[in-house]
Parts: C-alpha cells; structure tokens; sequence
C-alpha cells in the first residue's frame, strides 16, 4: 500500500493578487498590509529577546504581546473588510463571519493545478526547532469554526482588564502567521517582506488532503491543541 503522507514542501501561489492584482483598490490594500505587517513583526520579533520562542511559553502575556495582538487583529479587518467589500458589492455591515465565509471560499493552488483551502496553509517559524508549523486559518476547515487568536483580539480590545491574560504569546503569534498568510496570498513571501516565517505554503506534493495527511498535519503544529 502506498503510504497517502506527504513528503515535502508547496509555497502557495499569489491567488489575491492574480485575481484582483489590476482593481483600482488592489494596490492600497497590499500596501497598507505590508507596510503594518512589517511594524507588528519587528516587534514580534523584539519580544523574543525576553521571551523564548517555545511553545512552553504559549500561555505568557504581557501588555507588548496584548498590545501586537490588538494591532495585527486590526489590520486583519481592515483588510479583510476591503478585500470583502470591494469583490462583494452591496455588502452591509461586515464582520467577521463575512470575513471567514471569503477565506473559506478560496480555492489556492500550491502545484500546477492542485488547489486546497485556507485551513491547511502552514507558516513555518524561522527558527531551529522540531515543530515549527502554525497553522493559524485551521478552525476554517469547519463551517461554524472560530478563530481563537480572533477571539482574544476581541477580548483584550474591549474588555482588557478582564481578558488581559489572553494577550499571549500564542494568540499574538497565531495573529502574526494570519498576517503573513495573507501577505503571502497577496505576492509577499520572500524573505524581504516576511522574515519571522522561513516559508508558507501545504505540507504535500501534488496530494489531496487525505485523513493521513491531516494527521501528519497535526503531529507539525507548534502550539499542540
């Protein structure tokens, strides 16, 4: 029997910008989204002068980490309120079930005509450790999944002295990779724009997603759920 668990890397392609790249709005979008990610990540990155990066410290906060979560899940629905109200017309008011309704929707392709959905792109740490994956869109692969780096962005935005434990290293980090997926979505991958992510893409060569390969999937993540 021919083992169904994948062997290697795929980068996504850059879907968003091949199917919106010549829209009059395209262009302040993706600029708007680099030019923060860049922000949030160099202080992602500062923090792990004091904090290791370790899946052990999934669970410290401090105001810097609540703070980069605020800061990443505002952009995450700036533009993702763009992204859906420009390519929806006549949308009204927008939250974040239109949000994941657009990224579930999205069929990407990782390899000359293979396409997955947004729950199975990994962003792979930049760092040497044994398991680096974040995989930040994966509640998406169920139609009434939720976002939990999203929901501790709620959280520490309006009720931050109830909430603040959830301004964490793990929800700040999850929100960082969502940034990074989008961005990759959008033609930004290389290392110039992204350095926190050494790649982002599927764990699989021209595979569907097979119950094996979800399980694969799974034995990669950094923070274990």
């Amino acid at each position: 029997m021919v083992s169904m668990v994948p062997s290697g890397w795929s980068r996504i392609s850059d879907d968003i910008k091949r199917e919106f790249g010549k829209e009059p709005w395209y262009g302040d979008v993706h600029a708007y989204l680099l030019q923060r990610y860049n922000s949030i990540e160099n202080r992602m990155i500062e923090t792990f002068r004091y904090v290791a990066c370790h899946p052990d410290n999934r669970n410290t906060f401090s105001y810097e980490y609540a703070s980069i979560l605020r800061d990443a899940g505002s952009v995450f629905g700036s533009v993702m309120e763009r992204l859906v109200r420009e390519t929806s017309p006549g949308s009204g008011l927008l939250d974040i079930r239109d949000y994941t309704r657009w990224l579930r929707q999205l069929d990407i392709e990782f390899s000359r005509g293979k396409f997955a959905k947004i729950h199975l792109i990994a962003a792979d740490i930049n760092y040497p450790l044994e398991k680096s994956a974040l995989f930040p869109y994966l509640p998406l692969k169920d139609e009434d999944g939720r976002l939990e780096w999203w929901n501790a962005y709620n959280d520490v935005k309006h009720s931050d002295i109830d909430k603040f434990h959830v301004g964490n290293f793990e929800n700040s980090l999850n929100s960082v990779a969502a940034l990074a997926t989008l961005l990759a979505l959008f033609g930004e991958e290389e290392s110039y724009s992204i350095r926190l992510f050494n790649q982002i893409g599927f764990y699989l060569f021209g595979r569907p997603p097979t119950p094996e390969w979800e399980e694969y999937q799974a034995s990669l993540l950094f923070f274990k759920t």
